[in-house]
């Protein structure tokens, strides 16, 4: 390999040179993209629920014959318990899922958002 490169000269060392910077550089782009793009689809790990009261049907649903559902996202702390929550849906039921939801537990040391849906029906399954 010594007898090649001497045999070069000057300006086909300078291009060898040239083309292992440019290589070297690709190659820490390709590995520093991938490092990132590793950080960035950090997968959210959901805590895990132990126990949540189920929410009773509200007396003006009944009363309206209503029936529907809520998505909640709900925030634990490091302890397991809720300390936050976002309700969507119809609003007839927002109450008696926040009361519920408040009273859940969770694994303590499993901080993070769970998400999940409460169907509501008249109809007992």
């Amino acid at each position: 390999m010594k007898k090649r490169l001497s045999s070069l000269g000057i300006q086909g060392k300078q291009k060898m040179v040239l083309f292992l910077k440019k290589t070297s550089l690709l190659v820490c782009a390709v590995l520093i993209s991938n490092v990132a793009f590793a950080v960035d689809n950090k997968e959210e790990i959901a805590p895990v629920r132990i126990g949540c009261p189920t929410p009773a049907m509200p007396v003006k649903a009944q009363a309206l014959r209503t029936e529907g559902s809520v998505d909640y996202a709900a925030w634990v702390n490091d302890k397991g318990d809720v300390y936050s929550i976002d309700i969507t849906g119809d609003e007839v039921f927002f109450r008696v899922t926040e009361v519920a939801i408040k009273k859940c537990k969770f694994v303590p040391g499993h901080p993070g958002v769970y998400r999940d849906t409460i169907k509501f029906s008249l109809v007992k399954p």
